[in-house]
């Protein structure tokens, strides 16, 4: 409950799962900041998957969380893959902390950009498939999608005519990147005021 609390405050969308099944199944379908996974999931003896859930994760945090720290369950679980252990009650920074290999592929491919929304406390989310930012328009998490101009990685063209009936309920902004920059998709919450848009799109002009 704590984890869950301080997660919430922070701005972070949560899913929990039971099972480690279940969190493979989600981890296939959709990108995370941050994963943590309790011991007592286990439902294999392989601390809640653990070993297979890294080989499916690239940019997302995974951390081993337990509530009852026996030394020994915690030593063998880092052995299998965790870097890193979380005390609770669990402090937010340590949260953003372990998301930050997800946040930094934005910020290297847009240091402007990120520190133009950042400035404005605005939360974002950085991707790099169409899939990602679709599973966050529908689900309304976001109102401001960054998309590269160079669109490489989508072959389908359906894919954009699908984001396009979507992103109507929303507001897309197409930002150009340097030549031969991986696709990138950055997504915004959104604001809590409506003068931030201005605020936000008059410091992303400048720079």
């Amino acid at each position: 409950q704590a984890v869950l609390r301080t997660l919430f405050l922070s701005g972070y969308r949560i899913t929990t799962t039971e099972t480690a099944s279940e969190a493979l199944e989600l981890i296939h379908q959709h990108e995370f900041d941050c994963i943590l996974i309790d011991v007592a999931t286990s439902d294999s003896g392989d601390y809640g998957g653990l070993a297979e859930i890294r080989q499916f994760v690239r940019t997302s945090a995974v951390a081993l969380l337990t509530a009852v720290p026996v030394e020994s369950l915690i030593r063998e679980a880092l052995a299998e893959g965790s870097i890193e252990r979380l005390a609770v009650p669990v402090l937010s920074t340590r949260i953003e902390h372990l998301s930050q290999p997800a946040l930094l592929v934005g910020a290297r491919l847009y240091p402007d950009l990120i520190q133009a929304i950042s400035s404005k406390g605005l939360l974002f989310s950085c991707g790099t498939t169409l899939q990602f930012a679709m599973n966050l328009l529908v689900d309304g998490w976001c109102q401001i999608v960054l998309l590269t101009a160079d669109i490489a990685g989508i072959t389908e063209p359906d894919e954009l005519a699908i984001f396009h009936q979507v992103k109507a309920k929303q507001l897309a902004i197409l930002a150009t990147a340097l030549p031969r920059t991986p696709f990138a998709i950055i997504c915004i919450r959104k604001p809590r005021k409506a003068g931030d848009y201005i605020a936000l799109f008059e410091q992303i002009s400048e720079n």
